[in-house]
């Protein structure tokens, strides 16, 4: 189980390379939830999301032998282009497996940033399977989503800058899908401060780790149809619960049109744009869902990566 001081020691080596994302407010919002809301705006993070963290502290981690043997990945869209632009500057050749229905926009970028892309079935198991096949043929070195240490702690430091910008915090809310991002920011800001709730965030056909919180155990659930394409995992990884258990403090589910509701008042009153992953803490907080006030909370934007047709369409 990581420690507040792997995620330290993951922000020496990531904070050189990537961005140090503002933390943005509406008084629009404050004045509807009645609460202080700031948004942590990873959508303007390099690769257009958090995922570069994680990516580029596991493969800097790995050995010069390991580097030759190139690294393959899967992901529905912004890890992979995590591990792209991370495999670039660290000069290590990356294949990365990617759903056939994956957003253009994340798949060109992956391209763009120099892996090959493999294509696969729409499921996080046939991502997985098709990954662990190259691994098996070709010797790649696997840099798994969520599911390592190294990746957590890369995650983690989401909290770290957090805490640095908003030390009152009293509530921090955060999207789920393999549980990477909560896990490492949660062990990040509970150590800094100590009594900030943290809140998992899922859409409702995507709620495996809402179950499994409950439950107590890990849920698995079919391939989810929901807008949030970044959550469409089907559960949460063994060290990611083990983490949530111990670290997080409740999980909510919000509705895909409530995600997109919130991806309106984002382009149409604080005119940035986010994508629906994105967007689904942040609309837990506009939709009230925990049903507070006067409150200080931040909420992860997660990425803003979203495919101009379907941004069109939603507006």
């Amino acid at each position: 189980m990581i420690t507040y001081h792997d995620v330290a020691r993951a922000y020496e080596v990531v904070q050189p390379v990537v961005h140090k994302t503002p933390l943005l407010c509406s008084r629009t919002l404050n004045g509807l939830t009645g609460n202080e809301v700031f948004f942590k705006a990873e959508n303007f993070q390099r690769v257009g999301a958090f995922k570069i963290r994680g990516a580029y502290y596991k493969i800097s981690s790995l050995t010069e032998e390991e580097r030759r043997r190139g690294i393959v990945a899967h992901s529905s869209g912004n890890h992979a282009q995590g591990v792209a632009l991370a495999a670039k500057l660290l000069g290590v050749r990356a294949t990365v497996v990617m759903p056939k229905t994956s957003p253009s926009i994340k798949v060109r970028a992956t391209k763009e940033y120099g892996a090959e892309v493999r294509f696969c079935e729409d499921s996080s198991d046939a991502r997985e399977a098709m990954a662990q096949q190259l691994q098996r043929e070709q010797g790649y070195i696997p840099v798994p989503p969520y599911d390592d240490d190294f990746i957590l702690a890369g995650q983690g430091t989401v909290g770290i800058e957090v805490a640095q910008d908003f030390p009152s915090i009293e509530y921090l809310l955060v999207p789920v899908g393999g549980g990477g991002l909560i896990a490492g920011t949660a062990v990040a800001i509970k150590h800094v401060i100590p009594h900030v709730k943290v809140i998992g965030v899922e859409t409702e056909p995507a709620n495996d780790c809402y179950q499994s919180f409950r439950k107590r155990e890990i849920v698995r659930i079919p391939p989810p149809k929901t807008i949030a394409d970044g959550i469409r995992t089907q559960s949460v990884g063994q060290r990611t619960f083990e983490l949530i258990m111990k670290y997080v403090d409740d999980m909510v589910t919000v509705k895909d049109e409530q995600v997109v509701e919130m991806m309106r008042f984002f382009l149409q009153r604080m005119k940035i744009v986010v994508e629906p992953t994105g967007a689904v803490a942040p609309a837990a907080v506009y939709h009230n869902v925990l049903g507070i006030s006067g409150k200080r909370i931040c909420a992860i934007i997660s990425g803003g990566n979203v495919d101009p047709t379907l941004l069109k369409s939603l507006l």
